[in-house]
């Protein structure tokens, strides 16, 4: 059986006026505690791709840069040892065997640009500057060489991200598109807005600068590991014997961070909530006066996020200078041992000044990757979230192949319909009518007596639990939902009024001319509207209509109906907001628009359904009484009693 909306359940307010835990946690964000699921990651990958090219390329200018840097150092030590070592103190006995590859592939680059050759006597002077203006140039040629795959780096990577990103999005908007009304009343629209903007951002984020900067760094490590184990393995395993505690100290960052991490997102997520709620009840607010009380709500709620925040930036506080204090007791370690190896004659200062410069750069990657630690963790909470969204696919079924919809051709019926939202709340209750081709007929009832349902389920927006729906004998389960849709011209209370030209907003995508808007403006009284705007037509409405009034709103609901020409009109409380002015050129538009039309109405104002052919009378999801007006009135039924509330014992005039 279909299940519907299950409204929030109202929030416990403490004697302070607060919002208790309960509320907090129905506004909050499901904060996922995942930081890395394999399954999500290939799924995400998947998106990739399709640009797996441009991927490839980045990965292999990323890898081409780290390996590029990993060669200064290496040839400021050959200068030191080289040409800025002092004469005397140069001599082939003087070269540790470590030494001798990059000697050697400098010689060779010498050699094929006419460099004086590196004997095994001392240099002169001469010797000694063009060998050093050598390496400055080739060092330069080199940061030069990295700066420029830095840029197409980054360019191509953001450039992959964006398109990424772009797919995501689209495909996220489309799946969401195509979801059935239920869905939206069990999803808040601010959560689905953040799927769409900032989880989809989080993504961005990994892609851009998470999974190939995350192999850089990696491959940085690994390098200077190398190259220090190859100059001298004694002393790098001295210099890294502060890596175990370095891993634990990282760890424990880990265990906290993502702990905070998450009841920062929760206080954030609750914040957000209050601020739009706030947003959209000022008006009462300020008639209330409880601008203050508001305040002081704001201020109790955002000063646990800030906490959270604090707590979250004390462990940062404690692991950063932690690893800036392990680095320094690894350079003392060089220091200490380094000397006393140049003092023996077995080590170089150019291989000890190796092993601090890479020794610091160790340090950097390893902070990077905790900090991508984080970036990783929202990155899987954002991507299950989102995938959460694509893979509940509420869409109707649709028979394969689906019943042709064909022009109405006898009647709609309801047989033997029962239908509830969850399983404690029957809805209707075995309702059995018809409507007729080109017959007007209202629904009448106090709230909550199943009008609105009749509607939900003559679209198809659910599924009766017993009986079924047919128009012309055939079970609206044969037709596919979006076809058969396409045959209703649908006007609700509450209009829907895009941030667009006043013409998109009558037109809604369906391309008519706009000679038909214009007739269809007229029939319904809505000329006068399209004339007082600046811009006609091509007048920009604002977000949701705002500098419309309600009637005015209608007017525009009204001639976007008509304009499509619908087969069968639905009213669902179309009149309930308008004017005595306005209702009475409604009511001409509506003889106009059901005319030879087959019409379904549901109106509380019982004067817009006094024309109506028949008139079916609701109560507690039951059909009580049907028939026109005046036979109603004169069963002093149900129907009678609520035109007595609204008008009186008289009919109105």
């Amino acid at each position: 059986m279909a299940k519907g909306r299950q409204g929030p359940p109202d929030p416990d307010r403490d004697k302070k006026g607060g919002t208790s835990s309960e509320a907090e946690d129905f506004h909050a964000e499901d904060v996922i505690d995942r930081p890395f699921d394999r399954q999500l990651a290939r799924r995400l990958l998947s998106y990739i791709r399709p640009y797996r090219r441009r991927v490839l390329l980045s990965l292999g200018l990323i890898l081409v840069g780290t390996t590029l840097s990993l060669i200064g150092p290496v040839l400021m030590k050959e200068a030191i040892d080289g040409p800025l070592r002092p004469a005397q103190a140069v001599d082939a006995e003087g070269v540790t065997e470590s030494a001798k590859l990059p000697q050697r592939a400098l010689r060779a680059l010498g050699e094929a640009w006419d460099l004086p050759p590196r004997g095994e006597t001392p240099w002169t002077t001469e010797q000694a500057s063009e060998w050093l203006l050598f390496i400055v140039a080739l060092y330069g040629g080199l940061l030069a060489l990295q700066f420029c795959l830095r840029i197409i780096e980054t360019i191509v990577m953001s450039a992959t991200g964006q398109l990424v990103m772009r797919d995501l999005r689209q495909e996220l908007f489309t799946h969401m598109q195509r979801q059935e009304v239920p869905w939206y009343h069990r999803n808040p629209v601010g959560r689905l807005v953040t799927r769409v903007t900032s989880d989809v951002e989080s993504l961005n984020e990994l892609f851009t600068s998470g999974f190939v900067t995350l192999a850089g760094d990696l491959l940085s490590i690994t390098g200077i590991v190398a190259i220090l184990f190859y100059y001298d393995p004694r002393l790098a395993l001295i210099a890294l014997s502060v890596t175990p505690v370095l891993f634990v100290v990282t760890a424990v960052f880990r265990r906290m961070a993502r702990k905070h991490y998450r009841e920062v997102r929760r206080r954030l997520a609750h914040l957000n909530a209050f601020t739009q709620e706030s947003i959209v009840g000022l008006d009462v607010i300020q008639v209330t006066r409880s601008e203050d009380r508001q305040a002081e709500r704001y201020r109790s709620i955002n000063s646990t996020l800030r906490d959270a925040h604090l707590k979250s930036i004390f462990w940062y506080a404690i692991f950063f200078p932690a690893v800036e204090l392990l680095s320094t007791i690894a350079l003392a370690l060089v220091v200490v041992r380094g000397g006393a190896d140049i003092e023996a004659g077995r080590m170089t200062f150019g291989e000890f000044f190796l092993f601090w410069t890479f020794l610091n750069r160790f340090f950097t990657p390893v902070r990077d990757l905790a900090e991508k630690y984080n970036l990783l963790q929202a990155a899987m909470a954002s991507s299950e979230r989102v995938f959460r969204i694509l893979d509940e696919d509420t869409r109707l079924d649709a028979p394969s192949p689906p019943a042709a919809v064909t022009p109405l051709s006898e009647a709609i019926r309801f047989e033997s319909v029962s239908f509830e939202y969850d399983d404690d709340t029957p809805v209707l209750k075995d309702v059995s009518f018809e409507v007729g081709k080109g017959e007007t007929v209202a629904l009448v009832g106090a709230t909550g007596a199943g009008k609105s349902t009749v509607v939900n389920l003559l679209l198809r927006f659910y599924d009766p639990g017993v009986g079924r729906v047919t128009i012309d004998g055939i079970d609206l389960r044969s037709f596919s939902p979006g076809e058969h849709r396409g045959r209703f011209g649908l006007v609700l209370q509450d209009v829907a009024v895009m941030s667009r030209t006043l013409r998109d907003n009558i037109d809604f995508d369906r391309g008519i001319d706009d000679e038909r808007l214009r007739w269809a403006a007229e029939q319904v009284h809505a000329a006068g509207l399209i004339d007082r705007q600046p811009g006609g037509l091509d007048e920009v409405m604002k977000e949701r209509g705002r500098t419309l009034s309600s009637g005015e709103r209608q007017l525009v609901s009204f001639a976007r109906a008509l304009a499509g020409d619908p087969e069968i009109l639905v009213l669902d409380e179309a009149t309930a907001s308008l004017d005595s002015e306005t209702e009475a050129l409604i009511q001409d538009a509506l003889n106009t628009l059901t005319r030879d039309r087959t019409s379904v109405i549901i109106a509380h104002r019982l004067s817009t359904i006094r024309n109506a052919d028949r008139i079916l009378v609701f109560h507690r999801g039951e059909l009580r009484e049907a028939g026109n007006h005046d036979a109603l009135i004169a069963e002093n039924g149900i129907y009678a009693r609520l035109y007595r509330l609204q008008y009186g014992t008289d009919l109105p005039d």
